[in-house]
């Protein structure tokens, strides 16, 4: 694993001796969502934003949503 810092090889080995030392390599880099799952992420989260909004307009609450939900869930099994 060896980065270009400065361009210069021996001053490059000699930050990532340093960097590696003060534990800058410990953690493995996250890896992001590609840019696909990330559309679905929010189309996954505006879709529950929008059921909430419903929700708490016809039943008044979030509390009362989650359990007219169960009832309701209860009745129809």
């Amino acid at each position: 694993m060896s980065k270009t810092f400065t361009g210069i090889t021996n001053d490059d080995r000699r930050i990532q001796a340093e960097l590696q030392a003060m534990g800058a390599f410990d953690n493995p880099e996250e890896k992001q969502a590609s840019s696909i799952a990330q559309m679905f992420g929010a189309i996954g989260q505006f879709a529950e934003w929008m059921r909430w909004k419903g929700e708490v307009g016809v039943y008044g609450c979030r509390v009362g949503a989650s359990h007219a939900r169960r009832q309701e869930t209860k009745h129809l099994a």
